[in-house]
């Protein structure tokens, strides 16, 4: 009884710290646009059909790396250094760092869109042979530009912990898109340009609301002081390398699986990862949050005590998830049928993957807090080495178990190591001096 009542007590304390509301708030909202996601990407495929489905996924494919490549880890870097300009009062630094990331945004993704509009007929017929994907490129150039805009808005409420914000904002943007869809559906109008156009407006809605509630002062006049570029870039480029190898990493199992196997064993693989995505976004989830509040730390107690709250909060979630193990079997069978019962075996391998990844993958964020983004892309580098090396000698050998197999062990061995190489890092890191001179809440009040 009185382990009972331990359980009970640790259960509401949890309940009660805000990075639980935050995590609550977050992932609701993920899993909430998702399903609307679903339902409409049925509606769109039954709509579209299958040729002018395979023209928006291209068009979709190229506006998402577009955006990837453009946003230069400049998003990271925002939310990093922001946070810290936020929780010392140095209200200059803070409005500067906005303004010359935003101005850099514009430049770079404008001039992508202008190049886009001229160089899509070219791509179109000399690279895919279709030159009906014209139009589709230049939206996705322009696509591009307005997720760019979003990150830049998006990034205040992040550093600002405005969580509930984020979430109320995103499921706002999708329940947009998938009003219009379903209107033009409806009406029998939805074709690939409308739809891509639809896509945009989701995220062109986000960008509006949040544009309107973040503090006026970052868009007003004053602060004639400049950050340095240097200073962005020299952050940036680490996170832009992590994102191209992450990006890389995430996604080699099955591109390697689909060189060494039949088509097969790749639909089985990928119906298991499919099962998975909506656990995958927990330690998104959780980086999300969690990045303002490491950037902010200047002292070794406070690493101290987060390591010791979140731990937590991650062993909490990874005992939840875990009885995903458990039910595996009745769930892929009610949802995919008898002929995908080989998936379960690899759900529940990757069940696994993603618990330990939720448990670990926080404590690698505080290579923010001693300013070394370059741990993210040593980190990446290990997972995606290991990744390569496993699956070269196992999926030959083992097939889609092989590959999933291989997943679980390079994210464990890859976050141990990860782990060892911030741990040695943290140990020379130089607590700063800090004098602050306005609490965070006194500047920049929306």
């Amino acid at each position: 009884m009185k382990l009972l009542h331990k359980g009970i007590d640790f259960l509401k304390d949890m309940s009660a710290r805000k990075s639980m509301r935050d995590l609550a708030y977050i992932y609701s909202s993920r899993l909430i646009t998702a399903v609307m996601r679903f339902a409409v990407t049925i509606v769109v495929a039954r709509t579209l059909g299958v040729e002018r489905m395979g023209i928006l996924t291209i068009a979709s494919v190229v506006m998402g790396i577009a955006e990837r490549v453009l946003e230069m880890g400049l998003t990271t870097t925002m939310v990093r250094k922001m946070s810290l300009h936020y929780s010392k009062g140095e209200e200059e630094s803070y409005i500067s760092l906005f303004r010359r990331i935003y101005l850099i945004r514009m430049m770079t993704a404008g001039a992508f869109v202008v190049l886009s509009w001229f160089a899509a007929p070219m791509v179109a017929e000399r690279i895919f042979n279709n030159p009906v994907l014209t139009n589709p490129l230049r939206l996705a150039a322009f696509g591009a530009l307005v997720w760019n805009l979003w990150n830049q808005s998006d990034a205040v409420l992040r550093v600002t912990e405005r969580f509930k914000a984020v979430a109320v904002i995103s499921i706002a943007g999708q329940a947009v898109r998938t009003g219009l869809i379903l209107l033009f559906a409806w009406k029998a109008l939805l074709g690939v340009n409308s739809t891509l156009i639809f896509n945009i407006a989701e995220v062109f809605t986000a960008f509006v609301i949040t544009s309107l509630i973040i503090p006026r002062a970052l868009y007003g006049k004053g602060h004639g002081a400049k950050y340095p570029v240097g200073e962005i870039f020299a952050y940036s480029r680490w996170m832009f390398a992590f994102s191209v190898l992450f990006m890389l990493f995430d996604r080699l199992d099955v591109l390697m699986l689909g060189y060494f196997k039949q088509e097969s064993e790749v639909g089985l693989y990928g119906v298991a990862f499919t099962m998975i995505r909506p656990f995958e976004l927990l330690p998104e989830t959780l980086n999300t949050i969690f990045l303002p509040k490491v950037s902010k730390f200047t002292k070794k107690s406070e690493i101290s005590k987060f390591f010791r709250d979140t731990l937590k909060i991650t062993l909490l979630v990874g005992s939840l998830c875990a009885i995903l193990i458990v039910v595996a079997r009745p769930m892929m069978l009610f949802f995919y049928g008898q002929q995908y019962e080989a998936s379960i075996q690899l759900f529940q391998i990757l069940v696994g993957a993603f618990i330990l990844l939720t448990i670990l993958n926080p404590f690698t964020l505080l290579g923010h807090t001693i300013n070394k983004p370059q741990l993210f892309v040593i980190m990446a580098s290990i997972n995606l080495t290991l990744n390569f090396a496993g699956n070269i000698v196992f999926i030959p050998k083992y097939g889609a178990v092989g590959a999933a197999v291989v997943n679980l062990v390079s994210r464990v061995a890859g976050g141990i190591l990860g782990l060892m190489v911030l741990k040695f890092y943290l140990n020379r890191w130089q607590e700063e001096k800090v004098v602050t001179k306005k609490g965070p809440d006194d500047i920049l009040a929306p």
